[in-house]
């Protein structure tokens, strides 16, 4: 892949979409999630730049993602902070409650998002709002997603579509497929894994996520460029299953 020939500070922003797609999946249907800490290293043009990590914990009422990034760049920095509270029924995610924090050069950020399945009510904001749309069953959030594309890449999938609420709740599908098996070489070890596309017609952007089968369909890399220009490239580092109990 081609690396990085000009800085275009604000392609830094969707580096938050590493959130995005890390999961780990068992059995769709009947058996829980495993909890997990994984750790990551972000490059650009061949060099590190910030860190990532993600989790995953079995919460009393289901469980939670969670994704922090923190990326420095000469006087530019950008740091995050997602979690997404969700229950797992029948190898379907329903998320429950997205929260999203960002601070560093520029404005701070706060994003809230509530899903109430039985009142079909979705809320935004920290007042919790009601939004004026029309109730989804098959909404996701801005992470809950990569985790479900996770479970059904696991049950056999190779083509997948999601219904994504962005940030400010207005929901776009996403389009993913299977387009390559690989063998990776990565900070973490040699993996062997799938490469995913995201499909987007006339578009400019690229976005190559790479998921591990032997380590439970877990996110190892995540590479995104403009016109086959690299803008970042993410990459297992450090990855610890946990007990229920840690």
């Amino acid at each position: 892949m081609p690396m990085m020939k000009k800085i275009n500070w604000r392609l830094w922003a969707p580096v938050v979409v590493v959130t995005s797609l890390l999961s780990q999946a068992l059995s769709a249907d009947t058996m829980p999630l495993s909890n997990f800490n994984a750790e990551y290293a972000v490059y650009r043009a061949g060099k590190q730049h910030g860190t990532a990590k993600r989790y995953l914990i079995s919460t009393d009422q289901g469980y939670q993602l969670g994704y922090s990034s923190d990326i420095s760049w000469m006087i530019f920095s950008d740091k995050r902070e997602e979690t997404s509270d969700f229950i797992l029924t029948d190898g379907r995610i329903q998320p429950l409650r997205y929260i999203m924090r960002r601070s560093g050069t520029g404005p701070n950020r706060y994003y809230e998002l509530n899903l109430d399945p039985a009142a079909k009510v979705l809320s935004e904001g920290k007042k919790r709002q009601p939004k004026a749309v029309n109730w989804q069953d098959d909404w996701q959030d801005q992470i809950s997603y990569q985790l479900q594309l996770a479970l059904d890449l696991q049950a056999g999938k190779t083509e997948f579509h999601y219904n994504v609420l962005n940030r400010n709740g207005n929901s776009k599908l996403y389009h993913y497929k299977v387009v390559a098996e690989e063998m990776l070489p990565l900070p973490y070890g040699n993996v062997n894994t799938l490469r995913i596309a995201r499909i987007e017609q006339n578009s400019d952007k690229q976005i190559y996520a790479w998921l591990a089968p032997e380590l439970g369909y877990m996110l190892v890399r995540l590479w995104r460029g403009e016109d086959n220009v690299e803008q970042f490239d993410v990459q297992l580092h450090k990855l610890e299953w946990l007990t229920e109990t840690e």
